[in-house]
């Protein structure tokens, strides 16, 4: 929930309160979380065969669920002391207003016009974008991508990150003006504020609503005579992978260079990989590396060329949950809801974007993969258990071309209201395996061993507003094996815990046969996802709500930012998986078990958001009774 101050004085004494008391909090933890990584152990504790997998566990689902919704709100809450822009406004001339635009942005000023877009009271679109003669937009606007074209009045600041913008004769604007990666026309026809614009395009991540702008720490050199920034390099010190069982923290350091030429612009990145583990040691299994080159090339750099080189370590299933999600429930609940792998070698790859709306790949990778043993990092919550054991997976070489491509029509990525969102992704593997991993009870020896596989996987979803306050929304998701030999263990599939089917407690086995994993009679080290088949489908009906939140004794402290950002929602998952090729004697689904979807599972559930996430409350049916509900928490909405 974002968080914003509407009581004055006091109130900002209280904000400035809150902001002291997070930042102690989060020192005290920080200082536990190392004391206790240099002092515990090294050995991993193998998990029993009966140990609990998840976070939606029924005799502690609601202590996790306060300790995660804390978590989002600190990690979601807006500073209250947070300054907004302060660039001034245009002068005044004889022969008018000044608006000539000022190229170049200081990195201040890339700060603050980050900082307006992650307002809470900014008003957020993606460009093509146009503001028409007779209408207003109260408070600020921020537009990532272009065209955008101002004809009426925008009561607040302007920001624009990968666009042209175009003012008409009258167009007013009250604040200032700033572009990022675009042109400006007509300014001097407008009423504006200051006027900053730079031309070169920027490379920017929106993850969960926040936008991060990646900008170099210094800018080292100019075009003589011209004085115009052409490049930058910087270092980079970011925690950009997710907190688990195998890597403890992985942290990410090293140089980042851009360099604009005639033909585009070059981006590379060159980092090396820490992992905490479950001690501060550095070993060979504790360091990795990534690095990649970039050319974007055309005005809007549509096209991009490059290559990649990569020791790191992978997700199997990257679909389920987000990476601050699952971060998260591993470093506060001790559940990882991922199973990961050891991925080493490179690619090359063109890419292609028009704005949001249509992108598309081709990646061509060479790659080692090998299984990871589970570690033992430290958990705030049940640091004494034993974590889920990781599979086994296979060691293998592989020979791989990804395609993939994505069309979005939403109002807003993060709260659609209306549109499609379509992504498809088509694989096909060529591998030679010195083992096969667990599918059975051991690895299995397979020497000069050639895998050939096609894999593909779809997730079309459709916004639909059926009034001002209520909409209805579906996902159907399909996947898996297409053509050639059976999947190998990294690419294959499950659909339990809260994901997917968010009925049926994450990695257990409800019926029998497993169509949600896909298991055998026989339990498997770690659990691991089996279905090299799947299907999903599921439907929301949502009903926006307007929510207010009394602190300190009945004063007004904080609020939503706009009406619709809560809501209360009915939804169902309905879905299985196949394993139509095993590798094992045994194979998970026999002959004789339900292949067609009358053997589908089915959840039903209710939810309470809560700004981007919520607390939700599932039921499989048909489970037996003493199962329960499950009951979790999600910082980002379901889809």
């Amino acid at each position: 929930m974002t968080a914003r101050i509407t009581s004055g004085e006091p109130s900002r004494r209280n904000a400035h309160l809150i902001t002291r008391m997070n930042a102690l909090m989060i020192t005290r933890i920080i200082t536990r979380i190392i004391t206790r990584m240099m002092t515990s152990g090294s050995g991993a504790r193998p998990a029993s065969r009966h140990a609990r997998a998840g976070v939606c566990a029924r005799h502690h689902a609601m202590s996790v669920a306060a300790l995660l919704a804390a978590a989002g709100a600190l990690l979601a809450a807006t500073p209250a002391g947070a300054q907004q822009p302060t660039w001034s406004t245009c002068t005044d001339t004889a022969g008018g207003r000044d608006c000539a635009p000022q190229h170049g942005m200081t990195r201040r000023e890339r700060d603050e016009a980050q900082a307006l877009y992650n307002a809470p009271s900014t008003r957020r679109e993606h460009g093509p974008f146009t503001v028409p003669a007779d209408s207003m937009v109260r408070g600020s606007l921020a537009v990532i991508g272009g065209p955008v074209r101002i004809s009426g009045t925008v009561d607040g600041s302007l920001l624009v990150v990968n666009g042209d913008v175009t003012f008409d004769a009258g167009a007013v604007v009250s604040g200032s003006v700033a572009v990022l990666g675009g042109r400006v026309t007509g300014a001097d026809t407008a009423r504006i504020g200051r006027l900053r614009m730079d031309e070169d395009s920027v490379r920017y991540v929106i993850e969960d609503g926040v936008l991060h702008i990646d900008a170099p720490f210094e800018e080292i050199w100019r075009l003589l005579g011209q004085g115009k920034p052409t490049g930058g390099i910087g270092m980079r010190l970011a925690l950009t992978r997710t907190y688990n069982r195998v890597e403890g923290l992985p942290i990410e350091f090293g140089p980042r260079l851009r360099y604009h030429t005639p033909l585009g612009t070059v981006a590379a990145d060159v980092f090396g990989v820490f992992r905490t583990g479950s001690r501060l040691e550095w070993t060979g299994n504790n360091v990795g590396h990534s690095a990649r080159v970039e050319l974007r090339m055309g005005r809007s750099e549509h096209w991009s060329v490059g290559g990649r080189l990569f020791d790191v370590v992978a997700p199997v299933e990257s679909w389920q949950l987000s990476d601050v999600e699952t971060g998260l429930a591993a470093f506060i609940a001790h559940s990882d809801y991922r199973d990961y792998y050891d991925t080493h070698g490179g690619s090359s790859f063109i890419a292609f974007r028009d704005g949001r709306a249509l992108r598309g790949s081709i990646e061509v990778s060479r790659e080692t993969w090998g299984p990871r043993r589970t570690l033992n990092p430290f958990t705030l919550w049940r640091n004494d258990e034993p974590w889920r054991e990781n599979p086994v997976f296979d060691r293998a070489r592989y020979l791989r071309t990804q395609a993939r491509l994505s069309y979005d029509t939403r109002t807003d990525p993060i709260r659609p209201r209306s549109g499609w969102w379509l992504q498809g992704e088509y694989e096909v593997g060529d591998g030679d395996h010195d083992t096969f991993g667990t599918e059975r009870a051991t690895p299995v020896p397979s020497p000069d061993r050639q895998v050939r596989y096609g894999r593909g996987m779809l997730d079309l979803r459709r916004y639909s507003r059926l009034s001002r306050t209520a909409q209805v929304n579906t996902r159907v998701m399909v996947g898996g094996l297409l053509h050639g030999d059976a999947l190998p263990l990294q690419r294959r599939l499950s659909l339990s815990g809260p994901g997917a089917n968010t009925g049926f407690g994450f990695r257990e086995r409800v019926t029998t046969p497993d169509r949600l994993q896909c298991s055998a009679a026989e339990l498997l080290p770690g659990l691991p996802a089996l279905c090299d088949r799947m299907v999903l489908l599921s439907m929301d009906y949502r009903h926006d709500i307007n929510w207010l939140v009394d602190l300190f004794g009945g004063a007004r402290m904080i609020q939503t930012d706009r009406s619709g950002y809560g809501g209360w929602l009915l939804f169902t998952d309905v879905g299985r998986g196949w394993l139509h090729s095993p590798r094992a004697a045994q194979p998970a689904t026999t002959a004789d078990s339900p292949r067609g979807f009358e053997a589908l599972q089915t959840s039903v559930g209710a939810g309470l958001e809560l700004g981007q996430g919520g607390i939700y409350v599932a039921k499989a049916l048909g489970a037996p009774p003493s199962r329960g509900v499950q009951v979790f928490v999600r910082l980002v909405r379901r889809y």
